[in-house]
């Protein structure tokens, strides 16, 4: 059983319930905050050649470089999905995204 992510409520300064997705748990983690583009995209998909149906890759990527864009875009056209994102910072005076990848 496969695990996407879940919802976690809160409450906010104003005593209102919020609700916040958590990030699912991957398959497999890769780290590409010091890969440049084209080469990490070639990674991400070399990657999920490897995993099966429905397993999840997540991935951290530098949000300087084109990456943020082309990746997402360029998996979208592979057919696989993007199950949830979120932003970091700090990383060698860099922020980093995570994205979690859905194989087909």
């Amino acid at each position: 059983m496969r695990r996407f992510g879940s919802y976690s409520l809160h409450k906010d300064s104003k005593d209102r319930q919020i609700k916040q997705m958590t990030a699912p748990i991957p398959t497999q983690t890769l780290d590409l905050r010091t890969t440049k583009c084209p080469l990490n995209f070639v990674k991400t998909k070399l990657a999920l050649e490897k995993l099966v149906s429905g397993d999840i890759l997540e991935i951290w990527i530098a949000t300087e470089s084109q990456s943020t864009l082309n990746i997402p875009k360029s998996i979208a056209q592979e057919g696989h999905i993007i199950v949830f994102s979120d932003d970091h910072g700090g990383f060698a005076n860099q922020s980093v995204q995570r994205l979690f990848i859905q194989k087909k």
